[in-house]
């Protein structure tokens, strides 16, 4: 094989202790006549990928204490788009873990090397990632463009070829065919490659078209093998979660992830996800430490934000009542020191009130009556002066805060000035810190609120949205009958709302309801009889 020719290719070295970038610079210097770049500054180097475009990125994985770790800078070049698919990454660390290597395979560098390393390996590494680049230098590039059609042509004509990445070849193809919503083509590869080397995805692809049939347990059964035979092939975890989900089966959701993060503890996107599933299946301890660990973990990455701080505290809120008073005070502590980082951190005005009313909380938790009172009075008094300035779902999380603080004509009160806000102000909309159950939730809040008022019409309106969102929720299509039915009572000309009563009806009756949602539902059944004399 002849030699890989690297004399015009751009070399980035990342790395923090300097006799190792010195090595590393000098090895580099006898393959290249392009000047060779490096820093041993973590938070350098995005800025350094948008100036210039590298061939080869050599990334130190530990770059220092409250720095970037290489993970982390990759993960922000990758998704930040200043790297292309043709940019060799390298990763080399000093931890061996597993927790680690599975962290750092999850985004996908090029290859890795643990120290102590030879030059001899990281030569070999190096080769085998450019031959990779070249054979596949036409498929990356029309994924770059992002055109399935093209790219499906492009490993078409590379398998064609007998080229040696087959899996990886028709790995993307059928990824493309499912984008494309090509299903049955993108079977017909799962089911040939499902028992192949090296073609975990298959089984994968299999289980998601199972998922997107609505086959669930056929999709369980695929996921649950993958995780048998691989059990260290973490995306399974995830499709397997996502199957329980979609069977109400939160509480296996919340296990099997939490299997995941005992593999790989560091990923954030599951860690949120396992967080919220807490939260849903009432696991407040679980909820708290997971969102304190994700808190931690992004602090440094492109996922830091004021989110991760408001998510841990409400979740503590939750747990807090559990603890005795000297174990609260110490969590309310770390807390509070906690949401100072943030408001130093993140300057916009709702952040700051909801420290304050999030603040609140924990003090009368403690029952610390005066200080959360005066807490009070200072968010209260600060969304007084700046309401109008908040984005309309940033209202809705301070309008939950408040709920919380038994302040809930306050919270009604803001929920309905910014709904005539939000119908004028279409960039409210591009806002997402708020989550869709707590957007639902808050939908809900002012439906029943219209509803009290009488006004029926508006209530439905967001009840409606509301169901939209979570179109299983038997309580808000509750909700929504009893609405209906008042509405329709009051003008008999809306026959349209009977019809959504007798559709809504079956629904619930589907959905296997609970002894108490029975109950009401037969009392909503009977009206529905009498209404339509039936």
């Amino acid at each position: 094989m002849a030699k890989p020719n690297y004399q015009n290719m751009k070399f980035l070295i990342v790395d923090n202790i300097k006799p190792s970038q010195d090595i590393l610079k000098q090895f580099v210097m006898h393959l290249t006549t392009k000047q060779v770049d490096s820093t041993h500054y973590a938070q350098d180097v995005a800025a350094i990928c948008q100036q210039k475009s590298y061939d080869v990125i050599l990334l130190g994985y530990d770059l220092g204490d409250n720095q970037k770790n290489g993970q982390q800078i990759l993960e922000e070049l990758r998704v930040n788009r200043y790297i292309n698919r043709h940019c060799i990454v390298i990763l080399i660390t000093a931890e061996v873990s597993q927790a680690m290597v599975l962290a750092a395979l999850e985004h996908k560098p090029d290859h890795y090397l643990c120290k102590p390393y030879s030059l001899y390996e990281l030569d070999k590494r190096l080769n085998n990632c450019l031959a990779k680049k070249k054979a596949m230098a036409d498929i990356y590039y029309a994924l770059d463009l992002n055109k399935p059609l093209l790219v499906i042509d492009r490993c078409e004509h590379a398998l064609a070829n007998n080229t040696v990445y087959k899996a990886e070849c028709l790995g993307i193809i059928s990824r493309q065919y499912f984008e494309l919503e090509r299903y049955d083509e993108a079977k017909s590869i799962y089911l040939a490659y499902q028992n192949a080397a090296n073609c975990q995805w298959a089984t994968i692809g299999l289980g998601k078209l199972a998922l997107h049939q609505n086959k669930l347990k056929q999709a369980e059964k695929l996921f649950k093998l993958l995780i048998q035979d691989y059990p260290l092939y973490l995306s399974s975890y995830d499709w397997l979660a996502a199957t329980y989900e979609e069977q109400f089966h939160h509480i296996y959701a919340e296990d099997i992830l939490e299997k995941a993060l005992k593999l790989s503890p560091r990923s954030l996107n599951r860690l949120k996800r396992y967080a919220q599933l807490c939260i849903h299946n009432q696991h407040f301890d679980k909820a708290t430490l997971a969102y304190e660990n994700n808190h931690k973990l992004a602090h440094n990455s492109i996922h830091h934000c004021a989110d991760n701080t408001i998510k841990y505290v409400q979740a503590l809120i939750e747990h807090t009542p559990s603890l005795s008073l000297v174990d609260a005070k110490k969590m309310n502590s770390k807390a509070l020191s906690f949401m100072k980082q943030m408001i130093r951190d993140f300057k916009d005005v709702d952040i700051r009130i909801q420290s304050h009313l999030l603040g609140a909380c924990l003090f009368e938790i403690t029952k610390e009556i005066d200080l959360a009172n005066a807490e009070i009075k200072l968010g209260q008094l600060l969304l007084t002066r700046e309401q109008d300035n908040i984005p309309h779902k940033k209202l809705i999380n301070i309008s939950l805060t408040l709920k919380k603080l038994n302040q809930g004509n306050l919270a009604t009160q803001i929920l309905l000035s910014s709904e005539k806000i939000n119908s004028k102000d279409d960039k409210s909309n591009k806002e997402t810190s708020v989550s869709l159950k707590d957007l639902a939730q808050a939908n809900i809040e002012l439906g029943l609120s219209l509803y009290s008022n009488k006004k029926y019409h508006q209530a439905i309106i967001k009840l409606r949205e509301a169901e939209a969102m979570f179109p299983k929720h038997i309580g808000i299509k509750l909700n929504l009958i009893q609405v209906l039915l008042v509405s329709f009572e009051e003008n008999r000309e809306r026959n349209t709302d009977l019809h959504s009563v007798k559709r809504l009806l079956v629904e619930v009756h589907a959905l296997t309801p609970t002894t108490e949602e029975l109950e009401k539902l037969k009392k909503m059944q009977k009206k529905y009889q009498l209404i339509a004399g039936i």
